[in-house]
């Protein structure tokens, strides 16, 4: 069975609703900027408290990830 054969619902079950809702997509991939950014404002002359603020407010974003697809927020818990 291929992916188009598959129902919106049954995508959903196996693709999450990142691969099939745009509203969706764009929000999840507006918080891995926030991520993305985040991450690439810490340096090797970042204090721990600041490597630990930034992972808070990373496991901030992933936790509204997680509300919108738990799939995808499998796998990036699995990254960071």
């Amino acid at each position: 069975m291929t992916a188009e054969e598959l129902s919106k619902h049954e995508t959903r079950i196996y693709y999450g609703t990142y691969e099939s809702n745009k509203n969706i997509r764009q929000r999840i991939d507006t918080y891995m900027q926030k991520m993305a950014s985040i991450e690439s404002n810490l340096g090797i002359d970042s204090t721990t408290e600041e490597k630990e603020k930034a992972k808070q407010e990373q496991l901030i974003l992933l936790a509204k990830i997680k509300e919108l697809d738990p799939l995808k927020y499998d796998i990036l818990k699995k990254v960071i």
